[in-house]
């Protein structure tokens, strides 16, 4: 990621494609960033962290298909695609179903992987999963 300073004072963020090529997980559902907070909202280095968390959650969208069977159906079956939403006060991903997407909703920075695997193989099992607050 490329962070420019414009003349004007705002900051414009350049998103290059991930290092790995990729953009698919569990072997093949398309992957795509959606809404990223506006630089009234969320600063440069926020930005970038939650850019940088992306790669992290594709990584383990990936683990959660391959440790178990039975998500990786669930996900063929109710994922066609991936959208990655910054949102604020995510201070941990959280994801939910929505018209064939599975939408992961996070600010960015470190967070809990184990805890974001049960969150998608619950909501993959059509069980509710508490709003970040």
């Amino acid at each position: 990621m490329t962070v420019l300073a414009l003349l004007s004072g705002q900051v414009a963020v350049a998103v290059q494609p991930s290092s790995d090529g990729s953009s698919t997980v569990c072997s093949g559902t398309l992957t795509e960033i959606g809404s990223v907070l506006p630089m009234e909202v969320a600063t440069a280095e926020d930005i970038q962290a939650f850019h940088k968390a992306v790669g992290t959650l594709r990584i383990e969208l990936d683990a959660v298909c391959k440790q178990d069977k039975s998500a990786l159906k669930l996900f063929k079956a109710k994922a066609k695609q991936v959208i990655f939403e910054m949102s604020a006060g995510a201070t941990e991903p959280t994801a939910y179903l929505k018209n064939g997407q599975l939408i992961v909703e996070f600010y960015g920075g470190p967070f809990d992987a184990r805890s974001f695997r049960q969150i998608v193989k619950k909501v993959l099992q059509g069980q509710k999963i508490p709003q970040n607050d």
